[in-house]
């Protein structure tokens, strides 16, 4: 465990990711689409008399919906008009009310291509405001026919960086920030993000950065790009080197969620700066024509993949994408959707974009009162050492509300994980170009920015080889990312929310154990088994050449895309400690029922144990409670400790109430 950390309203925000049994967000289950209303409805005014005033009026939480426009690039279309009024659609439906278009609205950057996206985006404005910025296809046209599309968009009250108008500025809504950086200028940027977070961070709960390139990306990704691949001669690659550590030290330190597009595939990842320190990646994913392979995969050096999902047209069809941000308060709740088709060109029909069936594939609950563990799967060798981080436990620290409720998880493994393929890449430095004088030393920066070289000391789990120079000494010398096996780690999260009138602790939401189900799918996201399929070359992670072993998958798991809010994953075991003053004869430990919107006891009296919790009973009942329950939710009191137990696996809201 390499520390831990607390985000809390009063407090700067920093989050160490890597291993601390600490504070944050994480992946969950969720269901098809919700169709909700824009906002909270108020409630209804008291009933007064004239002689009597009115009390204060109580605040009314309003929840302010945000989605993600991945790039709608059309290739010969211009704009893929069919997965951008898909995804439009779903977010009229859903109440969104603000967009962020990633970039790459249009293929090249004409005239024309602007009129079909700006056609089809106005149907959608008098519901939602849409923020774009340009990604790299728009500067093969001219600034102008970029002005005019977008100035109407944007709102009159941003706040725009001197000398980019409309490519760079900032939108204060509620209690978000959210900032907007066109491609090509992040790497140039850093005094305008940095005085803007300063000025307007105070104020609000959650900055969202929406720019088109990936900071750690798995196929493009600025550390690579702009570090790596560096040259000496391209002034973003310079200034980007030179604010690299400044950036992933600011996003940490205001828990800043990072928005790109530009890879044609999704993901979700946390970044890390060198204390350990990190924020979350999201890349949107999909709205275009062609979805794009998996190359350089996880950079472990500075990054954990959280969740991945390619569909490349080589496998027959791809995917569109849709993110959706509810905000309410200092709570986020963030849910990620997909609807795989075989539409590549306007004149196509439909097909399935018609009246698409989005399915939920990833999700978190982040609130800013929140601890967080980055949970390493069960597939770790046991015989390596474990670089201090490599823990697949779902045990925890104790994380304390900022009202004193106190809670950690005791027990449970991560046997239900994700799995993908890279392909093979190769790179080569240019001798008074490039940063790296020669293979050699790219090959030390990648190692530097990107990857763990493989040690006794510092096994890298995704390859044994994970960047090495070949054919050195000859003219075919290069650098090699080798393609590789990856496993998906999990963020899980105790977020807590402020007790309400039913309540008598804080409520705790735990997020990110029933996220993925076993799901292994090759680069081009054509499906394997997790089951019966090793993995590549080198991947095992035991500093061999043997592929990551089949696994065994508990039976909750199905290997599926689709998550739902009933979704079972691991058991995992939490512990729930009653406020000084109560004991058991007076709390109940319950869960949040989302159906009847009461709070139910997590489990019948017949289930409740007297007997202190033990390792056996993650897969046992204690002796003391009825056979029945050893299959179900078991609860257990241990007065030793005055805390509740309970056995679980699902992700969801829990509290003590009063007993009956």
């Amino acid at each position: 465990m390499r520390g831990s950390n607390k985000k809390s309203a009063g407090a700067l925000s920093l989050v160490a990711l890597l291993a601390l049994t600490a504070c944050g967000g994480g992946g969950g289950g969720g269901v098809a689409f919700p169709i909700v209303p824009a906002g909270t409805a108020p409630t209804a005014p008291p009933t007064t008399t004239p002689d009597t005033p009115a009390p204060p009026a109580t605040p009314v939480a309003t929840t302010l919906r945000i989605g993600i426009l991945p790039d709608t690039q059309g290739s010969d279309s211009g704009v893929a008009l069919h997965p951008m009024k898909a995804v439009l659609d779903l977010y009229e439906k859903s109440g969104v009310n603000i967009v962020l278009a990633v970039g790459d609205l249009v293929e090249n950057g004409t005239a024309s291509e602007y009129k079909l996206w700006r056609d089809m985006a106005e149907k959608y404005r008098s519901k939602m405001t849409i923020l774009p910025i340009m990604g790299n296809h728009e500067p093969k046209g001219i600034d102008q026919d970029w002005y005019d599309t977008v100035e109407s968009f944007i709102p009159a009250d941003a706040e725009h960086m001197p000398g980019s108008r409309n490519k760079n500025y900032v939108v204060l809504r509620e209690n978000v920030l959210l900032i907007n950086i066109s491609y090509g200028w992040l790497e140039r940027s850093y005094d305008f993000v940095a005085a803007m977070v300063a000025k307007h961070g105070p104020k609000v709960d959650h900055i969202i950065l929406q720019t088109h390139n990936s900071f750690a990306g798995n196929r493009y990704g600025l550390v690579r790009e702009n570090i790596v691949d560096g040259s000496t001669s391209i002034v973003n690659d310079v200034k980007f080197r030179d604010a690299y550590d400044k950036y992933r030290q600011l996003f940490a330190a205001h828990d800043v969620i990072y928005v790109s597009g530009h890879e044609h595939h999704y993901s979700r990842s946390v970044v890390r700066d060198d204390n350990d320190l990190a924020f979350t990646q999201i890349v949107s994913g999909n709205a275009a024509y062609k979805g794009y392979e998996s190359r350089f995969g996880e950079h472990e050096r500075i990054q954990s993949m959280l969740m991945l999902k390619v569909r490349n047209e080589a496998s027959g069809s791809i995917d569109a994408n849709a993110s959706i941000f509810e905000i309410t308060g200092p709570a986020i709740d963030y849910r990620a959707y997909f609807v795989t088709h075989s539409v590549f060109r306007n004149s196509d029909e439909p097909q399935q974009l018609a009246a698409p069936d989005w399915q939920m594939m990833d999700r978190f609950v982040r609130t800013k009162d929140r601890c967080e563990k980055v949970v390493y799967p069960s597939s770790v060798p046991a015989h390596v050492q474990r670089y201090s981080v490599y823990d697949p436990s779902y045990r925890t620290s104790a994380c304390v509300s900022t009202g004193g409720s106190r809670a950690r998880l005791l027990d449970g493994r991560n046997d239900t994980f994700n799995r993908h393929d890279t392909r093979t890449r190769t790179m080569s430095a240019t001798p008074g170009y490039s940063f790296a004088a020669s293979n050699r030393e790219m090959e030390a920066m990648m190692y530097r920015y990107m990857f763990v070289r493989d040690a006794s000391f510092s096994p890298n789990l995704n390859n044994n080889q994970r960047a090495r120079v070949v054919n050195e000494g000859t003219p075919d010398e290069e650098v090699e990312v080798r393609g590789t096996t990856i496993d998906l780690k999990k963020l899980v999260a105790l977020n807590w929310k402020a007790a309400g009138a039913d309540t008598l602790s804080d409520e705790l939401v735990v997020s990110g154990i029933a996220g993925q189900d076993g799901t292994y799918i090759d680069a081009y996201g054509r499906v394997k088994n997790i089951q019966t399929d090793t993995g590549l070359a080198g991947s095992m992670g035991d500093s061999t050449e043997a592929g990551k072993a089949p696994v065994v998958l508990p039976v909750h798991a199905k290997g599926g895309w689709a998550l739902t809010d009933d979704k079972s994953g691991d058991s995992y075991v939490l512990e729930f400690s009653v406020p000084q003053g109560r004991s058991a004869a007076d709390t109940v430990l319950a869960r949040y029922d989302n159906a009847s919107g009461k709070w139910v006891p997590l489990a019948t009296p017949a289930c409740v144990s007297r007997a202190a919790y033990r390792s056996a009973y993650l897969s046992a009942a204690p002796g003391d409670v009825d056979a029945s329950c050893a299959a179900g939710t078991v609860v257990g009191y241990d007065t030793q400790t005055s805390a509740y137990w309970a056995r679980l696996n699902q992700d969801g809201r829990f509290a003590l109430i009063p007993a009956n």
